[in-house]
């Protein structure tokens, strides 16, 4: 008997193998499908576990800056003065004979102002020139009496006092001629004369103001703040009022503050070489100091933390961070704000639903807020 007519006999006397191979089957189908389902399921879950993740986070658009060197300043506002004003007074007595300038004028150190009559000083003084070879005479006749022992020591000791005191005679008789003569002490312009052709002086009375604008000399006061951060070698802009801009440089800082303000006098020296800029301008002075890293952004992203510090809020790996501003300049559209060093991620939109710590999703914007551009000065007000 072959295998084929075998196996129906072993089924009919054994009916139970093909109920629980099929049985069997039945189970193994009907398990995949489960599996297959709970997986589907898991998977599922998990996506809409992920996505409700994401609906938690606050989403935020960001704006990538570039930091740029900028240079931090302090404005002041001062007032021109002269270097130096000397009252030009008579040291003799005499006549006004010639003017030789007028009020205003530009002169040099060493030209002739006024001329004083000189009167009788001449005669004087040859007088007194007269004297003096008399008592060199009388003086020598003493040396050679005694020499001769024909006269004592005291009358020679009275001839040597006598020929000095006509020598001292001459040098004031000379004096006298020369001091009428009012010359500028120095280069300068006149200011507030006093005197006409004809006006009798007294020594000691003023005759004109002379007053020296090189250098001109702008002064200001600044604030306890600032004071020391202030260096001699500081690179200064002087603006007049005129809107001329000027260079200077600091010659005086005072270690005394004013009493009931607590600002300091400092003093600003500008070449003025033809004396043409005026004293008692009002002028605006630029302090300028090092450079450094800076960005620069609107107004409208500064915002306040818990404490009631002002600064911006950036993104570092999707964190919110709150950053307090240094001011380093304020422009028509924008600040600089310093203490930012590369790229810098500031949140532009939606910075007022997020606080510092909250992780958040964040987009770049496609063109920035604002454009930064660097200019020359700095507007710290110093008032």
């Amino acid at each position: 008997m072959n295998s084929s007519a075998s196996t129906p006999s072993l089924l009919e006397k054994k009916p139970y193998i093909l109920a629980i191979l099929i049985t069997v089957i039945l189970i193994v189908w009907m398990s995949s499908g489960m599996l297959f389902a709970e997986s589907e399921l898991d998977s599922t879950t998990s996506v809409k576990k992920k996505e409700e993740h994401h609906k938690k986070l606050p989403s935020v658009q960001i704006t990538q800056f570039q930091s740029q060197d900028i240079q931090r300043s302090l404005e002041l506002y001062g007032r021109t003065e002269p270097d130096r004003v000397v009252q030009l007074s008579a040291e003799v007595d005499g006549r006004v004979s010639k003017i030789f300038v007028n009020e205003g004028q530009v002169v040099k150190a060493g030209d002739k102002l006024v001329q004083l009559a000189l009167e009788d000083k001449l005669a004087q003084l040859n007088y007194a020139k007269t004297l003096v070879k008399q008592r060199t005479i009388e003086f020598q006749g003493a040396q050679s009496l005694q020499a001769k022992g024909l006269q004592g020591e005291s009358l020679l000791a009275q001839a040597e006092a006598a020929l000095v005191e006509a020598q001292a005679l001459v040098t004031l008789r000379e004096t006298q001629v020369t001091k009428s003569t009012i010359t500028a002490p120095f280069d300068g312009v006149l200011e507030n004369q006093n005197i006409e052709i004809g006006s009798y002086v007294n020594k000691g009375q003023s005759l004109f103001d002379v007053v020296d604008l090189e250098p001109l000399v702008v002064r200001a006061y600044i604030t306890e703040n600032h004071v020391d951060s202030i260096k001699s070698d500081a690179e200064v802009n002087v603006k007049l009022v005129t809107g001329k801009t000027v260079k200077g440089k600091i010659r005086f800082i005072s270690s005394i503050s004013e009493v009931g303000t607590n600002t300091f006098p400092i003093e600003v020296e500008v070449a003025n070489p033809e004396q043409k800029m005026k004293a008692g301008v009002s002028t605006e002075i630029d302090l300028m100091f090092a450079k450094e890293s800076a960005i620069k952004v609107t107004p409208a992203l500064l915002s306040l933390d818990k404490d009631g510090n002002l600064g911006v809020k950036t993104v570092i790996d999707d964190i919110v961070v709150f950053t307090p501003i240094d001011l380093i300049k304020a422009e028509q559209d924008g600040v600089w704000l310093g203490g930012f060093n590369g790229d810098t991620q500031v949140i532009t939109r939606g910075q007022g639903f997020v606080r510092p710590g909250d992780k958040v999703i964040t987009s770049l914007a496609i063109t920035p807020s604002i454009t930064p551009s660097i200019t020359s000065t700095t507007k710290d007000l110093e008032q």
